[in-house]
């Protein structure tokens, strides 16, 4: 559960008010989480052995073995797991289970249990993403990657039978309806309440930035690095994750890796007075984006996902395809572009205060 889906998955708890819940996951960088100052019991699929060696090649990058012992090598396994998962939810015989899912976490097994579903996405690797990620992998996890992907779609649509649903953004809700038919109502992730307070920065600094995993799929920051090393202008990359390794082994030194800020005034601050946003995920949600049209700065952005449903035309552009080409001409077409700062905040306010009623 790393950063936002964390985040997210609090907020819910604290929502529903479920001071005495457990939370059950595939694996977990910690025994147990902390609301409503009070600490709930964190239960994982993976054995706790197992568990502790995939965290720590995930925070020790290792050549090869963190490569190795990479969460992402479990997806052919995520049918089994969640069988796992799902006989130790039952063993505590809930009253109602809260499914904070953003890939498989929606397939959990629990008949006759009240369950309440907050998609993030549908499971986007084997849906949205496909394409990208056979491009990307190679020999055998590209061959494990096709042999299991019809299993996994066809096992995904099983699930459908919810007594409550929430969507991340009008996006998911999109796709929910046209793979599940699952209609029901969009609630915004909850936005940390210091970015409705931010203030204009009128000159910001001379840098770009990018938050959130430091990955090759999905987020593609591989191509943001190689964008910023040709153009050769400022670049922060706010966050850590698995390919960590490679993406610091291609940056110049024009990029600049920090690591996550928890502290949120001194996150908004940073963003605050970066340029721009630099965000080219098709994404269902990302907080990120929200939090930074809310410290009045525009956004880079993919032409498809939420950030159309995020950004207006005075704080963006949205590029057409992912190609170093069109990212480096529309990044100057965007720098020759004056942005009003001023009408960025006030939309994206608005946006928030129509989906989280």
């Amino acid at each position: 559960m790393p950063g936002w889906v964390l985040n997210v998955f609090q907020d819910l708890i604290q929502k529903e008010e479920c001071s005495e819940a457990k939370v059950f996951t595939l694996f977990s960088d910690r025994s147990e989480i902390l609301v409503w100052n009070k600490k709930l019991q964190v239960v994982t699929a993976l054995p706790k052995r197992l568990n502790k060696i995939f965290l720590y090649f995930s925070k020790h990058k290792i050549k090869i073995l963190s490569s190795i012992f990479d969460y992402r090598n479990l997806m052919m396994f995520y049918p089994f797991f969640m069988r796992v998962l799902s006989r130790k939810i039952r063993k505590y015989s809930p009253d109602k289970i809260i499914i904070s899912s953003f890939a498989i976490a929606k397939n959990i097994s629990v008949p006759n249990i009240k369950k309440k579903l907050y998609l993030h996405s549908p499971m986007q690797y084997i849906r949205s993403h496909y394409d990208e990620y056979t491009h990307k992998l190679v020999w055998f996890k590209l061959a494990l990657f096709k042999a299991i992907t019809p299993r996994l779609r066809r096992r995904d649509k099983k699930f459908t039978q919810f007594d409550e649903v929430e969507f991340n953004s009008q996006y998911t809700a999109k796709l929910a309806r046209e793979l599940y038919w699952i209609t029901w109502n969009v609630v915004y992730p909850k936005i940390d309440p210091a970015f409705q307070t931010a203030n204009l920065v009128s000159q910001p600094n001379n840098y770009y930035i990018y938050v959130w995993r430091t990955v090759k799929f999905v987020k593609e920051v591989d191509k943001i690095i190689k964008l910023f090393n040709e153009i050769k202008e400022p670049l922060l990359i706010m966050w850590s994750g698995p390919d960590e390794l490679y993406l610091k082994s291609i940056a110049w030194d024009n990029v600049i890796f920090i690591w996550r800020i928890e502290n949120p005034k001194e996150k908004m601050k940073i963003i605050s007075e970066s340029k721009w946003l630099i965000n080219i995920t098709k994404e269902s949600f990302w907080i990120c984006t929200m939090e930074a049209l809310l410290c009045w700065v525009p956004v880079f952005g993919f032409n498809d996902g939420a950030s159309v449903e995020l950004v207006g035309s005075e704080s963006w552009i949205l590029i057409p395809d992912k190609n170093h080409e069109t990212l480096v001409s529309n990044f100057k077409e965007f720098a020759e572009t004056e942005r009003n700062r001023k009408q960025i905040q006030s939309r994206a306010r608005e946006l928030i205060k129509n989906y989280n009623k």
